[in-house]
């Protein structure tokens, strides 16, 4: 399930397994409780017209493991990143990546289109001690990120002008 905060002041509830089932609300629980009537109003016609219903992902479909391949250029910027803010490698990078997403940030309203999606079920609550800490942690991640991407690019540029300059 995922809850949306959309630009009217609604918020809405979206069955992910069942498309188009979804319900709204002015507030973020009488969109939950009105998502559960959408859901057995949902199931009620799938079995009436014959319809299979897909199966519930359960949460422990994913292990929080995650085996992942980058240049060694950013894997290093990463490392870098992580030792000056004085925490580990995996604790950056999962910062890093759950700043992006909105999710466990206090800025998640500022996410592009002005809704914010929050993952019903995962880890939604923000620490107000440590709240602006990790909201500048990641904004100091998407910068590194930044920066990383166009010094890439630059690289890039520079190989081929002197690829081509040695070829001719």
């Amino acid at each position: 399930m995922t809850l949306l905060h959309d630009e009217a002041d609604e918020w809405v509830a979206t069955i992910d397994a069942l498309p188009g089932c979804n319900a709204r609300g002015a507030t973020a629980d009488e969109a939950l409780e009105r998502v559960t009537a959408a859901v057995a109003a949902a199931l009620e016609a799938a079995e009436r017209e014959g319809k299979e219903v897909p199966e519930a992902k359960s949460a422990q479909s994913h292990s929080g493991r995650l085996l992942l391949r980058m240049p060694q250029t950013l894997h290093a910027e990463l490392a870098r990143a992580a030792e000056r803010e004085r925490v580990s490698l995996n604790q950056f990078i999962t910062a890093a990546l759950s700043g992006s997403l909105g999710w466990r940030s206090p800025d998640r309203d500022n996410v592009a289109g002005g809704t914010r999606a929050v993952p019903v079920g995962g880890l939604d609550a923000t620490d107000e001690a440590s709240g602006d800490a990790t909201a500048s942690r990641a904004r100091f991640a998407t910068a590194v990120f930044v920066a990383n991407g166009i010094i890439v690019a630059l690289a890039a540029v520079v190989a081929i002008a002197v690829l081509i300059a040695a070829l001719r």
